[in-house]
């Protein structure tokens, strides 16, 4: 975190800002507190582009999707300014953590039963986006935050709402990361469906498991080449065990991809080939991959034991035999479950 500069606010809202937390073309990301002490993030969208009709949609399809979508895997919206604010800004849940592209740049490749939790995790974000009518169509490693309750799904600046894609093409920019891109959403952006999010969890999990994308080119003229025309993704350091799967996630034609029932389904029995619930296998990801901040405090990982993790669940864990009660520890993994899960506090209205 940078300290704030001259220009920046004091204040957003009822939220005291306390740092910068990184920037975009659209706007900046604070770290700030509220009143009660809780730290959140903070996103802004520039004065100096708030006039133009396409980042200012885009910035009110990214406070009205995160309304919508509200689950363990994603990012929850904790406030948002009036219509007149200036500047325009959101205020969410701050996730500490590394970034899965930055976790796997600096500590190399998750191994396969890390993969398929998150996987897991990361289907059902998509599961909980798709059932609220949108398309994320931006899913890609720097927006899963390996957080100390599981990866999270971070920026929701590209969601398609009820299932229109196009007002966002007038600019003629493209949408999306190329790295992550489906075939069909290289093509046509205004015609994408729910199976693009689908390739793009599977190019998520391709670097996740190997720290490259299933295609790659020195170019992005050429990746969008290569994409349009066919190419096969490099999959040849992706685990054995993972390789069936992946493969169908990146299939070329949209309705050969799995659907995310069936995703689930299948990861939900590969980790039971490790020995490991969806929960366990959660909590295992998280202490594995969580990296605490000088400033997180009471956000550092609870650590555990391998037995504990394969005895956790998500919501109430069982107190040890012959025990009346739970374990310290026990008792305190239970309770950073619950600040996970439970997320259905109602929005104030914007």
């Amino acid at each position: 975190m940078e300290p704030l500069s001259a220009s920046d606010p004091r204040t957003l809202g009822d939220i005291a800002l306390r740092g910068r937390l990184g920037a975009g073309g659209m706007g900046q990301v604070y770290s700030g507190e509220t009143q009660d002490g809780d730290r959140v993030a903070v996103k802004t969208l520039k004065s100096a582009v708030a006039d133009r009709d396409d980042l200012r949609e885009r910035f009110d399809r990214e406070v009205a999707a995160m309304r919508m979508v509200q689950g363990p895997a994603t990012a929850a919206l904790l406030a948002a300014s009036p219509p007149d604010a200036d500047p325009q800004w959101l205020a969410m849940e701050y996730v500490p953590g590394l970034t899965l592209r930055d976790y796997v740049d600096r500590n190399g490749p998750l191994s396969s039963n890390d993969a398929m939790a998150l996987g897991l995790v990361l289907a059902r974000a998509l599961t909980d986006i798709h059932d609220a009518a949108l398309l994320h169509r931006d899913l890609k490693p720097r927006n899963v935050i390996l957080g100390p309750d599981g990866p999270c799904v971070i920026d929701f600046g590209l969601v398609a709402i009820g299932g229109v894609v196009g007002e966002l093409t007038a600019t003629h920019a493209m949408l999306g990361t190329p790295l992550c891109m489906a075939p069909e959403q290289a093509e046509d952006a205004k015609s994408v469906g729910p199976a693009a999010d689908i390739y793009a969890l599977g190019a998520t999990l391709t670097f996740a498991v190997t720290g490259h994308f299933p295609i790659e080119r020195k170019t992005p003229n050429a990746l969008l080449a290569a994409l349009v025309t066919g190419v096969a993704p490099d999959l040849t350091r992706v685990p054995e065990e993972l390789r069936p799967l992946v493969t169908a996630l990146l299939s070329r034609t949209p309705a050969d991809r799995p659907e995310l029932p069936d995703v689930r389904a299948k990861l939900t029995e590969m980790l039971a080939g490790f020995g490991q619930s969806p929960g366990a296998a959660r909590i295992r990801l998280a202490h594995t991959t969580y990296v605490a901040g000088p400033d997180d405090g009471d956000d550092a990982p609870v650590p555990m034991s391998a037995s504990l993790v394969l005895e956790q669940r998500p919501h109430h864990p069982p107190a040890p035999s012959g025990s009346s009660a739970p374990t310290p520890l026990v008792a305190a993994v239970a309770e950073r479950l619950r600040r996970g899960y439970d997320r259905g506090a109602p929005l104030p209205a914007r």
